[in-house]
């Protein structure tokens, strides 16, 4: 037998192991094999979506809100970079120390900051809106895995000024209150987004398609910034020294609606919007609602006139201020025995206005009330608005037909009432309050512009009538109007006077302190530009009546808007015809509950039977007298003093100035001389 062949020098041992080893290879290979198959077949799906979460990543731009502009283009609210600190916390090496180095850098909590840096992802905000000291601090510390980055801002140059009205935007860009909240889609913007790479820090490498974010639209308001200071300064003063709990004013251009100015105390900085919260403030001019008070004889007597039940020189019986339906007694702090229609107003007779809507009755009242915009939201682009309350007039008991005629027993909020009072001033066509004058795309294109053609409410001629009422009221003399201590220098003003209890849930009643202080008017009064609503709510010094809160913030911010609109003013307006008030001037109005009726008697009696009695003891709730008993001061000379020495000078006689300016003084209005105690008096300096 031929003997088997073997590779000549190699031993036995040594094949066994080169077998050995091409089998651990193959087997080797087989695995690698077996393996990529897994990662590239089986598994492949899988994978290849981890890998892409783990290295391809979507970069957000954040669209820069639109700005929002006053109605003359003034900025009121922009965006603008502000620097935030972020951080890697996988790549950062010495979590105590960074945290602590950060904290002290930033001025944060180190324990919270640490905790905030150990959770292992790959992106955390450390810090957001940093200030530019801060963001250089951080940058020089160089701590591995920490960063500085830019974003948008919302920044509002006009700080606490129409804070409730503008409203804020969250630290993310998104509205939270006003017209931020209110307008969001509009001024939000659209976001740029792409794809990027990232390496194993995740720090990003190349990113392809970079788009720009969109803008937002630009809206422009019609609040303009200079009339929205001068309520909100002559606001603030009245809420101080009143020392009252809230006050709004509401300014509107009579011949579209449009808000020029709507003021709110406690207010706040959109800047600090921690502040909000804090004062618990909000936009009461839309937010609020309130018992109109004496206000509504005018609208009483405007839907007489509309319905042709009356004119202005009918002659009432009013009964010597004291009057009764049934067992409820309707009372006037004056005594007149007889008013014409015109005087109801004037003397803000509570018999009068009962005996007039009386015969208007229930139903047309309700009709009517609603046609001037009460009991329904006006619409108004601003949130939380409220409408009101008039339950329906076919339900009204007789005791709410009374109480209604005299503005209790329904409540309106402050924009109602101006878009009210601003439709008499424009010929009794009313247009919707409304804060938006444009709104133009970052393109440049308009999408939408402020059109409004009104409608109707009541007769031009019932307008025409009511405006010589609403200027009576601000007669002088013993036959005065309840507002004849405002002033309005520069200009002849009308409107109406409100002092009203406040209900008290807690006993059930009208509070014997608690008040609502009001003054709605027009201005000019023969060719109305503006209407004009201030409320101030329970103010607690020495005078609660409307004329005395209320009507100097009137005749403040009626005056100044109307100077700075450029409107011709009229000197008699500074004249104190007949004569300065005297203590037989004009005493409170009346703010009765309820009453009786009796068929109302007209025709022209004697107008000088007028009685002249001593004012009754106060009544039982809520049935008091209020409004404006006249009370007047000596204002001195302040020609030629510093603005120190004016300022004492007027601290020591109790007088409320204003000052413009800084020098010498070489204007003051009103002149020297007697006035109305609680006038403010501006004080021009020379170097103004």
């Amino acid at each position: 037998m031929k003997p088997k062949l073997r590779t000549p020098g190699v031993s036995p041992a040594a094949r066994t192991r080169a077998w050995f080893a091409t089998a651990l290879v193959t087997a080797l290979l087989g695995g690698v094999g077996w393996k990529a198959w897994g990662v590239q077949v089986a598994d492949g799906a899988r994978l290849r979506e981890q890998a892409v979460r783990q290295h391809v990543h979507t970069v957000e731009i954040p669209a820069p809100r639109g700005p929002i502009l006053d109605a003359r283009g003034r900025p009121l609210a922009v965006s603008a970079d502000a620097e935030s600190v972020f951080a890697n916390p996988r790549a950062v090496v010495d979590l105590a120390g960074t945290a602590e180095r950060l904290a002290a850098a930033l001025d944060l909590d180190v324990i919270s900051l640490e905790a905030r840096l150990a959770t292992g992802k790959h992106f955390a905000w450390v810090a957001r809106h940093v200030s530019p000291e801060q963001a250089a601090a951080v940058r020089a510390l160089k701590l591995p895995g920490v960063e500085v980055t830019r974003e948008p801002r919302r920044w509002y140059p006009g700080s606490t000024s129409g804070g409730p009205v503008i409203g804020f935007s969250g630290i993310d860009g998104n509205g939270l209150d006003g017209l931020e909240l209110a307008l969001d889609d509009l001024l939000t913007g659209q976001r740029a987004r792409f794809s990027a790479l990232r390496d194993a820090r995740g720090k990003t490498m190349m990113a392809d398609g970079l788009v720009e974010a969109t803008p937002g639209a630009t809206v422009q308001l019609t609040i303009d910034r200079a009339i929205q200071h001068i309520a909100d300064e002559a606001l603030a003063g009245a809420v101080t020294l009143n020392k009252a709990k809230s006050g709004t004013v509401v300014v509107l251009d009579v011949a579209t609606g449009g808000v020029l100015a709507m003021a709110s105390h406690p207010t706040y900085d959109p800047n600090d919007p921690a502040a909000a919260v804090k004062a618990q403030a909000r936009n009461r001019p839309v937010t609020d609602v309130f018992e109109i008070g004496s206000v509504m004889k005018v609208f009483t007597v405007a839907a007489a006139l509309d319905l042709g039940l009356t004119r202005a020189d009918e002659w009432w019986n009013v009964e010597g201020g004291r009057w009764k339906v049934g067992r409820k007694p309707v009372i006037d702090t004056h005594h007149d025995q007889v008013l014409t229609t015109s005087g109801v107003i004037k003397r803000s007779s509570n018999v009068g206005a009962v005996k007039i809507g009386l015969r208007v009755g229930r139903e047309r009242l309700d009709e009517a009330l609603r046609r001037y915009g009460f009991g329904s939201p006006t619409g108004i682009e601003l949130p939380g608005e409220q409408s009101g309350l008039i339950r329906p007039g076919k339900s009204w008991r007789e005791v709410e037909l009374v109480t209604i005629c005299y503005g209790y027993g329904l409540t309106v909020t402050p924009i109602q009432l101006a878009a009210a009072m601003a439709a008499v001033g424009n010929g009794g066509l009313y247009h919707a309050p409304r804060t938006v004058a444009k709104v133009t795309g970052p393109d440049g294109k308009v999408l939408f512009e402020l059109d409004d053609p009104g409608k109707q409410v009541m007769k031009p001629e019932t307008a025409r009538a009511l405006l010589p009422m609403l200027g009576s009221v601000f007669e002088k003399g013993k036959e005065g109007g309840t507002a004849a201590s405002v002033l309005v220098p520069g200009f002849k003003a009308g409107g109406k006077t409100g002092t009203a209890h406040k209900y008290d849930p807690a006993i059930r009643r009208y509070s014997p302190d608690k008040y609502l202080s009001s003054f709605a008017g027009l201005a000019p009064i023969d060719a109305p530009r503006i209407a004009v609503v201030v409320v101030i709510d329970e103010p607690s010094g020495k005078d609660y009546f409307g004329g005395k809160v209320a009507g100097p913030v009137f005749g403040k911010v009626t005056s100044e808007t109307l100077r700075y609109l450029g409107v011709p003013g009229d000197p008699t307006a500074f004249e104190r015809s007949p004569g300065v008030p005297t203590a037989d001037d004009p005493e409170p109005e009346s703010v009765p509950f309820d009453s009786g009726a009796t068929p109302p008697r007209s025709g022209r009696p004697d107008p000088g039977r007028r009685a002249h009695a001593a004012t009754p003891p106060p009544p039982t709730l809520p049935e008091m007298p209020l409004e404006d008993e006249v009370e007047v001061v000596d204002v001195p000379d302040f020609a030629g003093m510093s603005v120190g020495r004016a300022l004492d000078t007027a601290r020591q006689r109790g007088l409320d100035v204003v000052v413009r300016g800084s020098g010498r003084c070489v204007e003051q209005v009103p002149a020297a001389g007697r006035t109305a105690a609680g006038t403010v008096i501006t004080l021009r300096f020379s170097d103004e």
